[in-house]
C-alpha cells in the first residue's frame, strides 16, 4: 500500500534536501519569488530569477517528464505571444522576451515547491503563515475533490457517447457540452451539500488539525536552505 505521507501533487516525492526542510521555509521562497516575478521589470533581474528557477527545480530532483508537461501547458500561450507582439506591439520582442522569462521562472519555482512537498504540508504551512483561513479550508476541499470532478465529468462524456454522441463544433455538439457543464455543476452542488452535512455531523466547526508526517532534516540541509535564500535576496540587493 501507498504511504499517502510521501505523495504530492504530482506523485512520489523525491528524496532531495529540499523535500526535508521545513515547508514554510519553501512557501516563503515561492512567495518571494513570485512577487519578484511580478513587480521587477530589469531585464538583468529577470535572468537571474529564471537561472535561480532552474536551480530549484535542479537540487528538488524534479522529473524532466513532469517538468516538460507541466511547462508545455503554458508554452502554447507563450507560443501565441511570440507570434503577435512583434507585429503588433511597439518593442514587442522585447515585451515577449520578459514575459517568457517570467512565467517560466514563477512555474518552474512552484513546480519546485510542489513536486518536494505534500498538499497537507503546504496547507499546515499557510496556516503557520496566517493565511486566510477560508482561503487554506478551501484549498483543501479544492484538491481533495477536483479529481472526484473529473472522474464525474469523464461519466459523463463516455454516457454521451455511448449514446451517440459525436464531437464537433455544430450548435447541436456545442449545447451537448453546455448541458455536460450544467450536469457537473449540479452534481457538484449535490455532493458538496452532502459531504457539508456528513461533516456538520462529524463535529465540523470550520477547522480542522493537521496531521502531517514532517521529515528529518539535518543542519546541512538548513544550511543549505539559508545559503538559497541568501542568495536570493543577496543578488537581489546587488
Amino acid at each position: 500500500m501507498i504511504d499517502v505521507r510521501e505523495l504530492n501533487y504530482y506523485g512520489k516525492i523525491p528524496d532531495s534536501f529540499m523535500s526535508r526542510v521545513p515547508a514554510v521555509l519553501k512557501v516563503v521562497l515561492a512567495v518571494l519569488m513570485s512577487i519578484c516575478v511580478a513587480l521587477l521589470n530589469s531585464f538583468t533581474i529577470q535572468i537571474f530569477l529564471l537561472a535561480y528557477a532552474v536551480i530549484l527545480v535542479v537540487i528538488s530532483r524534479v522529473p524532466m517528464a513532469v517538468l516538460l508537461k507541466r511547462l508545455a501547458v503554458i508554452d502554447g500561450f507563450i507560443l501565441t505571444l511570440w507570434l503577435t507582439l512583434p507585429f503588433f506591439c511597439e518593442d514587442g520582442i522585447r515585451t515577449a522576451a520578459i514575459i517568457t522569462i517570467r512565467v517560466h521562472a514563477a512555474i518552474m519555482a512552484f513546480i519546485a515547491l510542489l513536486q518536494t512537498t505534500s498538499m497537507p504540508e503546504i496547507l499546515e504551512a499557510m496556516d503557520q503563515l496566517h493565511f486566510p483561513h477560508k482561503l487554506v479550508v478551501l484549498l483543501h476541499f479544492t484538491y481533495r475533490y477536483i479529481h472526484v470532478l473529473a472522474d464525474e465529468a469523464v461519466k459523463i462524456y463516455h454516457n454521451m457517447m455511448l449514446r451517440g454522441f459525436v464531437p464537433s463544433i455544430r450548435l447541436s455538439a456545442l449545447r451537448a457540452y453546455g448541458n455536460l457543464i450544467g450536469m457537473l455543476l449540479v452534481k457538484s452542488m449535490m455532493r458538496s451539500q452532502r459531504v457539508y452535512n456528513a461533516m456538520l455531523l462529524r463535529g465540523f466547526n470550520g477547522s480542522y488539525p493537521f496531521f502531517v508526517h514532517h521529515h528529518q532534516h539535518s543542519r546541512s540541509d538548513v544550511l543549505k536552505m539559508a545559503t538559497l535564500y541568501a542568495l536570493f535576496l543577496g543578488c537581489l540587493i546587488v
